[in-house]
């Protein structure tokens, strides 16, 4: 595996030259905030970020898509194609937004029915991770087994030496494509990588080898009627803030539009949060209150995804943690969980 030396003085143009391959979607911070946004200059970026508030989500899975187009000619309806995907590169990820990709690709290309536009999307996607030594307040992703300092699912992975330096490891083909941009940088010395090496040693060991997620999975699957759920749903006000900043989350609507003779199809992000998710045509709705929704939100994080996928559908990015308004705690959810005695 290649390796080069990034200055942190020399990121933006990094970035300057990446733009000139792809799109980017980078860290910027606005009003004190960081956020996964498409740059229009690497000016815009924000190197200092470690996980922004929003996620790379959009790149992948847009908040509004047109699945198709269609219009009228000649009295004939004729269908209109989405276009085809751009190259883009997402850059600057921390390794639990890596795993959240991880988990994604899980679902949209799981049979019987993979998700054509979203693997189409994926196919052009280079992923390029950044490390962190210091993690953020909110963030919980070592209880989960995710290690700030793990390259896996990159293409390329800025792994920091300190806060001045970093080692680029060129991983994958898509990596080795934009070797052009990463000529500039001398390579990484055996004294560097030594000290890699004694970083991840030491990121590895505060990291939870073995989260008991298995187990966790069970014993939920043996709670769906336990009183426990009228409890913890009482902080909950429904707003659906954490289902938009998480990055693996991933409900959906598919509504219609039409103006004059043109309309299309499209698909939206949703969240089991909200009542209107599960309210059928008739007006029934099996999820009547915030109970049974906040209740399936957790279910579906570390009890269904699981079983079906084998992976959690939570990375401990703290996201939710840091910015519900109601101040509901995952992390204080996830021990009242562990801490009840199985029925």
């Amino acid at each position: 595996m290649e390796t080069r030396i990034v200055p942190q003085t020399e990121m933006a143009a990094f970035v300057g030259e990446l733009m000139k391959t792809a799109r980017v979607m980078a860290p910027v911070r606005r009003d004190g905030v960081g956020y996964f946004e498409w740059l229009e200059s690497a000016d815009q970026l924000d190197a200092t970020c470690v996980v922004p508030r929003s996620s790379p989500k959009a790149a992948l899975l847009p908040r509004c898509e047109t699945l198709f187009g269609w219009r009228l000619e000649k009295g004939e309806q004729r269908i209109v194609p989405p276009p085809e995907p751009i190259p883009q590169i997402l850059f600057g990820l921390h390794p639990c937004d890596v795993r959240a990709i991880a988990t994604l690709d899980a679902v949209f290309a799981s049979d019987p029915s993979p998700d054509r536009l979203y693997l189409a999307r994926r196919a052009v996607t280079t992923v390029i991770g950044r490390g962190s030594l210091a993690d953020p307040a909110t963030a919980f992703f070592r209880e989960l087994g995710v290690d700030p300092m793990d390259n896996g699912g990159c293409d390329l992975f800025l792994a920091p030496l300190d806060p001045d330096r970093h080692v680029l490891e060129i991983i994958s083909d898509k990596g080795r494509a934009l070797l052009p941009a990463c000529e500039r940088f001398p390579k990484a010395d055996d004294r560097a990588l030594a000290l890699l090496a004694d970083l991840r040693k030491s990121s590895a060991a505060k990291t939870e080898a073995n989260p008991g997620l298995e187990q966790l999975a069970a014993k939920l699957a043996g709670m769906f009627e336990s009183d426990l759920w009228s409890r913890i749903h009482e902080h909950c006000a429904g707003c659906g803030v954490c289902a938009f900043l998480c990055p693996t989350c991933h409900c959906f609507d598919i509504q219609e539009e039409q103006r004059g003779d043109r309309g299309a199809r499209v698909r939206v992000w949703d969240t089991c949060q909200f009542g209107l998710f599960t309210r059928h045509a008739s007006g029934h709705n099996p999820r009547t209150s915030q109970k049974e929704r906040l209740r399936q939100r957790i279910m579906h994080k570390f009890s269904y995804g699981i079983e079906k996928f084998k992976v959690p559908f939570c990375v401990g990015c703290g996201r939710c943690v840091g910015c519900c308004p109601a101040n509901n705690d995952l992390r204080a959810i996830l021990r009242t969980i562990r801490e009840t005695p199985s029925e």
